[in-house]
């Protein structure tokens, strides 16, 4: 009788070895002659996992089954056809049975000729994927143990400026792409946006540009389902200047504040006193502009605080752009007289109300060690409490968003003065938004609101 045999192997390493695909086709040419069966065809998955159907000479054995030019089909064992139960049952069921395939295995028994035999079959179906599923167990409590002690997890996707050392079990940096994902990342916090900084690196593609930059890998920690853990490879970037691209990246999302086309000064700065929705730019005239409430467009009723009511008026850019720059080097020589006032967040509270408690604490303490037993009872609670706050705080940190780096913030303002009449207008609305959170535009009149720093 004329049959195919289908084999897998589910590693590279194993089909380039050949061990695998070796010890398969000796045992199954045993069987084959043992039971009279000739072998015309060899179906080949070498270096496939057996999780799913996705596997070229598994469908190619599929379509022939379905085809009627295969009668019977032999395997090493049921796992090789497949390690999932559905998957595994399916290919029985509404495979080889439909089409009048005979499906034999050399180390497993499979028949379909009774319902007890039915049931053997399914269970080994069971086993397959039990044996599958325990060994990714066994494999990720292997890999999560090697990534705690610092080592990389190995094969896969690298990250765009490592290699990986396979006797040192780390990541180790290209020179080359490190320097230009450095380059990449100071581009960044002088204002670029991540689509500017790929044509001038040379990056693959925005999205490649915008995982380097926010890439924990490259400050020398490594990701590992949803947590991050302290890696023994050489980080590219420094970690202040990586959590500062980080926090301006979301006040520049939130704000919308990065530059695509060439602006003009004030871009994404204003906003009308009046209504509160923002203000833009429209030409007037042949070389001129107007600075004009965006409620005043109809087109724009989306936009948040709209009001078709706003009755601010048009006011010139450039008168607008002076009294800016004027204020804003103004306050540049004087940052003490300008420096915002800035409001206790929700964290410094929380932190406050602990501290308060920790005093309350160490008085109790006192009362104690002085023979007080009274307060014991109060001591217990005050130390569950704090023990809670401890916890709340430790959540809210993670939480709190720091839209800008203060220093940052306080380094630009105090250079503005020297650089001013150095820089283009590009350049001069890049670092306006820095520093700037705000201008608001009353009928021509401007109030500057500062980022805190």
């Amino acid at each position: 009788m004329e049959c195919v045999a289908y084999m897998r192997v589910s590693t590279e390493k194993q089909a380039v070895e050949g061990n695998g695909l070796d010890s398969q086709k000796r045992d199954i040419e045993n069987y084959c002659r043992k039971n009279e069966l000739v072998i015309t065809d060899w179906y080949i998955d070498d270096g496939y996992t057996g999780t799913n159907m996705d596997r070229p000479e598994l469908q190619r054995l599929v379509n022939d089954c379905s085809r009627k030019r295969v009668s019977c089909v032999v395997a090493f064992k049921l796992d090789r056809l497949s390690r999932n139960m559905i998957d595994g049952i399916y290919l029985i069921e509404k495979v080889f049975q439909k089409y009048n395939v005979v499906f034999k295995c050399v180390h497993d028994s499979v028949n379909y000729d009774s319902p007890m035999e039915q049931a053997y079959t399914q269970m080994m179906a069971v086993f397959a994927q039990l044996d599958k599923n325990t060994m990714m167990l066994r494999m990720r409590g292997g890999m999560l143990e090697r990534i705690k002690q610092g080592y990389w997890m190995g094969g896969g996707n690298l990250p765009y400026c490592y290699s990986y050392s396979k006797e040192q079990g780390i990541l180790i940096p290209i020179p080359e792409r490190a320097e230009q994902a450095r380059k990449g990342l100071e581009l960044f916090i002088s204002g670029y946006s991540d689509a500017k900084i790929k044509e001038i690196c040379g990056f693959k593609s925005e999205l490649v540009t915008r995982s380097i930059l926010t890439g924990v890998v490259n400050i020398g920690m490594i990701p590992y389902k949803g947590k991050i853990y302290q890696g023994k490879h050489e980080p590219i970037f420094d970690k202040d200047r990586f959590n500062l691209g980080l926090e301006l990246r979301k006040s520049r999302c939130s704000a919308k504040t990065y530059c695509i086309t060439e602006p003009n000064l004030l871009t994404g700065l204003c906003y009308c006193g009046i209504c509160g929705c923002k203000m833009r730019y429209q030409k007037w005239g042949s070389e001129k502009h107007k600075i004009y409430c965006c409620s005043r467009n109809k087109s724009l009723s989306y936009l948040p605080n709209y009001n078709a009511s706003c009755n601010n008026s048009l006011e010139w850019a450039d008168e607008i752009e002076k009294q800016v720059e004027e204020e804003i080097l103004k306050i540049s020589l004087d940052l003490s007289s300008y420096k915002p006032k800035e409001k206790a967040t929700k964290l410094e509270i929380m932190q406050s109300q602990l501290e308060k408690e920790q005093i309350k604490l160490k008085r109790l303490y006192n009362l104690y060690a002085d023979g007080n037993d009274t307060v014991l009872e109060m001591i217990k609670e005050l130390e569950t409490q704090i023990k809670e706050m401890k916890a709340n705080i430790a959540v809210e940190s993670k939480n709190a968003i720091n839209t800008q780096k203060k220093e940052f913030v306080y380094e630009n303002i105090k250079k503005l003065a020297d650089i001013w009449d150095k820089v283009d207008k590009k350049q001069k609305n890049m670092i306006l938004k820095t520093i700037i959170d705000k201008i608001v535009i009353v009928n021509g009149n401007i109030e500057i609101q500062l980022k805190n720093f």
